[in-house]
């Protein structure tokens, strides 16, 4: 961002430099550029004496704060008869950091002169920014980063993942004169899009893997030059991502059978406990495939009616076979995910045999189709949701307790949180209701199973 430019002739001059300069930087794309105009009623505070104000270091950090800034330029513009003494000084986000400062006399009272000395300053500058963008998410091997709009990166092109430690200030100057990085791997460039790049590290320094904030510092690139070198010979193999996640979960909560049978209608309700498998891979960016399998075991008892029996063990187990399309409006990490999805499923039950009550051994089965997402709430966490129907679902009676199935409802939805713990785990809780209901000609006319489960547990990426 830019600080307010004054001058001592009505700020008429500095009105011009200062708008001079937003064009400048807002089109040559070496950073992304915040408007100071956001941050109006922070300046008001201070306007009888703004240009004081502007040299403590406490008021730049709260502009900076506001503004989620980590660049600073700050021009000073003093005329006298036909000159100007200028100046542009470039600080750090906690407003007493010197990146860059410069200073000439302009024999001249133009902006445009006054401009075109700024501008090769800043130009300077930006060739001695000490990265070239920033990482965004890590998927074990697989990285998302940043990189200017002025940077012309390409697939293929090798990059350097480095991790900044600490600053060295010049004990006289107060500048920031060294940039001490511990340097985590190579890799190279496998796909662009939308202002980001998706890279694979191939070569690592020391045990330590990418996280999120680390630098990256792209190396010259030979359009001419292939992929087959040793550290990178399997490029095509890596073209498209192969990694994913596993989601393991417990799994407690409310489950309800409901039956019209020949002794009319009963309930059985009761508290289940299980484990959950979730996982998902990646075939290419945008398409996924993935699997899930749960297993639960308790008792149901007598909640109303009068079945023959007043408790019945019993097992529900789900299995999950699903692709499906994943919608990334502002890229994988940093914006909202929405997936649409589709595949095979079943639902299983093993309620104690009784054939007057509507009980035993059945399953539902058949194409589902859903659609989900998740979106972030803050940093570091994402809410989740996903709806799915069974549209077209079979239904198999193992103990022969019902007649055909006139019609069959199969309904699941999803909702919860994802906490990233780490790189390579993430904590997710959530709440799923599951509804299976069918109709039958027969005595035994109504069945249906009704669960509402709480989960938490662990998600792993490889």
């Amino acid at each position: 961002m830019i600080l307010p430019i004054s001058d001592e002739v009505g700020d008429a001059l500095s009105f011009k430099v200062y708008e001079n300069l937003e064009n400048y930087i807002k089109t040559s794309g070496w950073c992304n550029y915040r408007s100071s105009a956001d941050v109006l009623s922070v300046f008001s505070k201070y306007r009888n004496n703004l240009e004081a104000y502007l040299e403590d270091s406490n008021v730049i950090r709260t502009v900076a704060d506001r503004l989620k800034v980590g660049t600073i330029i700050k021009v000073k513009l003093k005329l006298e008869v036909d000159k100007v003494h200028l100046s542009l000084i470039i600080l750090g986000e906690n407003g007493s950091d010197i990146y860059f400062s410069e200073k000439t006399i302009v024999n001249k009272i133009d902006p445009y002169d006054i401009n075109t000395a700024l501008v090769s300053w800043l130009d300077l500058y930006e060739v001695n920014i000490p990265y070239h963008g920033k990482t965004l998410g890590v998927l074990g091997d697989q990285i998302t980063f940043t990189f200017p709009k002025n940077k012309k990166v390409s697939i293929g092109q090798e990059f350097v993942l480095k991790r900044f430690k600490n600053k060295n200030k010049h004990p006289l100057l107060k500048k920031i004169v060294e940039w001490n990085t511990e340097t985590i791997g190579k890799g190279k460039v496998f796909n662009i899009s939308r202002g980001q790049a998706l890279g694979v590290i191939k070569i690592y320094n020391n045990d330590k893997k990418a996280i999120t904030g680390d630098w990256i510092k792209l190396e010259k690139f030979d359009p001419k030059s292939n992929y087959s070198d040793k550290n990178f010979s399997k490029f095509e193999d890596h073209k498209y991502g192969k990694l994913g996640d596993v989601n393991i979960s417990f799994l407690l909560g409310s489950h309800t059978v409901t039956t019209k049978a020949s002794t009319g209608r009963n309930k059985l309700s009761g508290l289940l406990y299980g484990l959950k498998i979730e996982g998902e891979t990646w075939i290419t960016r945008n398409y996924f495939v993935s699997g899930e399998f749960s297993k639960k075991i308790g008792s149901v008892e007598k909640s109303s009616g009068s079945p023959s029996s007043d408790s019945s063990s019993q097992g529900p187990s789900t299995l999950k076979i699903l692709g499906g399309f994943k919608y990334l409006p502002m890229g994988y990490f940093y914006g909202p995910q929405v997936n649409f999805y589709g595949g095979w499923g079943k639902y299983s039950y093993s309620l104690d045999e009784s054939s007057t009550d509507g009980f035993g051994e059945n399953d539902i089965s058949g194409i589902i189709l859903g659609v989900g997402g998740n979106i972030p709430l803050k940093k570091g966490l994402r809410l989740y949701a996903s709806g799915e129907i069974m549209p077209f679902a079979d239904f198999n009676d193992e103990d022969n307790v019902f007649g055909g199935s006139k019609s069959i409802s199969s309904t699941a939805l999803d909702i919860g949180v994802i906490y990233y713990w780490s790189p390579a785990m993430k904590l997710t809780a959530g709440i799923d209701i599951i509804s299976n209901a069918m109709r039958f000609s027969g005595a035994n006319s109504e069945l249906k199973y009704s669960e509402t489960n709480f989960n938490a547990g662990a998600q792993f990426s490889f």
